[in-house]
């Protein structure tokens, strides 16, 4: 059902007071209870949406009745029928991403911020729940700063496999085995967890792309640049960060607060002054992103096989020729292009094994 924001309409007993955000099933909006005079946040479905946007809205409806914790945003109501769907949730003004237009974490405030979200993150865990949508709007803060998870309409089981055409999560944070199609677990709450403390600290994600596509390849193939690289982050801080990056979930931290605790003990071995420093809010750094190992052998092999095959043209071309020897000539110029169209077929095969790999 699409509500007309531009006028007070009503939804059962919630008076719609104003477009809140919509995303690509949902609108959400400000309302007020009837009779208690209570601001909520009222979820609705598209009408547009599909079977499969139904069962994943059914879906969050459930889990929020099971993750009951302090720092998760709880359900307060819901109605399902086949002309409307709606969830109500408390309302809060502002998002971890409205905090970041303004003012970065400082890493003592970080550390405390990612304490919270993954003892909730762990708590949803042991109850079978992967959020798989990690990012700084899903993020509510109320009046004291104080950040509370909400939005498992994308929520999966441990184990479950996905594909990457299905609605799975939002590129920028998604781990790399969920764009290969690979089972969720916990470690991919994880990774996505290292690129909102990248983010909360530097003002900046790991990668930034145009396309979807792109995100994937960087997510799969590219070397995480560290926060220290992004902005005045204290260097410190890099290491627990750049583990949560890591490709392979077995190099992960094992879980959400085995990384809030390893991301507390460096944030603790800083000086005072350091631990509340705010990095200032800036432009992104022009870095050079390199490929992961198994991608950069290729590289560097093509580059040297380029450079080589250069290098024996320049040579063939000022290889000095007797003019009484005809024959000799031909011989020499015979085994040169043997030489330089031998070096262009191991240029050219390793420039396919690459393509091949991306």
């Amino acid at each position: 059902m699409a509500v007309d924001e531009t006028r007070t309409k009503e939804l059962g007993a919630y008076r719609v007071l104003g477009l809140v955000g919509r995303g690509g099933m949902a609108r959400v909006y400000r309302c007020q209870h009837k009779h208690s005079g209570q601001i909520v946040a009222v979820k609705v479905l598209e009408l547009s949406a599909d079977l499969n946007g139904l069962a994943l809205f059914e879906g969050e409806i459930r889990a929020m009745q099971q993750l009951r914790h302090p720092y998760i945003v709880p359900l307060q109501d819901y109605f399902l029928s086949p002309e409307l769907a709606y969830l109500v949730m408390p309302y809060f003004e502002n998002t971890v991403a409205d905090r970041l237009s303004v003012r970065l974490y400082a890493p003592r405030e970080a550390a405390q911020a990612l304490a919270h979200l993954a003892h909730a993150l762990d708590y949803a865990h042991s109850l079978g729940y992967i959020h798989c949508d990690l990012k700084p709007s899903n993020l509510m803060l109320d009046g004291r700063d104080q950040l509370y998870l909400a939005d498992f309409g994308l929520a999966k089981s441990i184990g479950r496999r996905h594909n990457q055409q299905a609605a799975f999560g939002t590129p920028l944070y998604m781990a790399p085995e969920l764009t290969e199609g690979a089972s969720a677990d916990v470690r991919t709450d994880v990774y996505a967890l290292g690129v909102l403390i990248c983010e909360m600290l530097s003002g900046h994600r790991p990668f930034e792309a145009e396309r979807v596509t792109d995100y994937f390849y960087l997510h799969q193939r590219a070397v995480p640049p560290a926060p220290s690289q992004l902005n005045r982050v204290p260097p410190a801080l890099d290491a627990p960060v750049l583990m949560a990056l890591s490709k392979s979930p077995a190099e992960r931290p094992q879980s959400a607060g085995e990384f809030a605790r390893l991301f507390q003990e460096a944030v603790a071995r800083l000086p005072e002054a350091e631990q509340r420093w705010n990095a200032p809010l800036c432009e992104r750094p022009a870095i050079v992103l390199k490929p992961v190992k198994s991608g950069s052998g290729l590289l560097r092999e093509l580059n040297e096989q380029s450079t080589h095959l250069r290098q024996l043209e320049a040579l063939a071309a000022r290889e000095p020729q007797p003019a009484s020897a005809p024959l000799q000539r031909a011989e020499g110029a015979n085994q040169a292009l043997m030489v330089v169209l031998g070096a262009l077929a191991v240029a050219l095969a390793a420039l396919i094994i690459y393509l091949l790999l991306r």
